[in-house]
């Protein structure tokens, strides 16, 4: 009987994971704003890479669009976000980028409104903690509040668009997806030991 039970509530799992999933188009040609470096409006082109991460909520997470983008960066870790995939070498002109679809597997009930947060980075790398902390490499953070569609759906419903009623979640309040310099954590730590050996050395003075 347990066994029954135990294979049933796996079945189960399963078939809630099979539907609990939904897809967006990522294409911001129609944005007035874009992915820049350094300041709002200054538009990158070149090669940069993606990591689309995903949190079934409706609520854009407090400080995350407004925190360094390292710390922004610890949030997606940190509060429950989902990395869905990871996109390399595509290419950015004048801040625009066009991807198409983008398929997540953990948007939970299928087809919902969640959280998408893009995390960039400039150059080749194949994930931000190898891109952190490379020469001249910057990264950043932006999070918005994304319709989704169930591409599980028979037939799959069309994917849903990054503009949803006329105008942008991302773009809502206007934001560029901004790239710094990150530093990286190991340096983050270094910091911290250089400060922690100055008090003791003022002490002993």
């Amino acid at each position: 009987m347990k066994r029954i039970l135990l294979t049933g509530l796996v079945l189960a799992g399963l078939s809630a994971s099979v539907f609990a999933q939904g897809w967006f188009d990522l294409d911001t040609s129609s944005m007035n704003n874009g992915i820049t470096t350094d300041t709002q409006g200054n538009w990158y082109t070149g090669t940069a890479g993606f990591e689309v991460w995903e949190l079934n909520s409706a609520t854009l997470p407090a400080g995350i669009n407004s925190a360094a983008n390292g710390a922004a960066y610890k949030m997606l870790q940190t509060d429950g976000f989902s990395m869905e995939q990871t996109l390399t070498g595509q290419s950015v002109a004048d801040g625009v980028f066009t991807y198409g679809d983008i398929k997540m597997k953990d948007v939970s009930p299928a087809g919902s409104t969640v959280v998408v947060a893009l995390a960039a980075w400039t150059g080749a790398a194949t994930s931000w903690s190898t891109a952190v902390g490379l020469p001249n490499a910057k990264a950043g953070v932006i999070a918005f509040v994304q319709p989704t569609s169930d591409y599980t759906a028979g037939p799959p419903t069309p994917t849903a668009p990054l503009f949803v009623g006329g105008a942008s979640t991302w773009t809502t309040p206007a934001q560029d997806l901004v790239m710094t310099t990150v530093p990286e954590p190991s340096m983050f730590a270094l910091a911290g030991l250089g400060a922690a050996a100055l008090l003791i050395f003022r002490r002993r003075k």
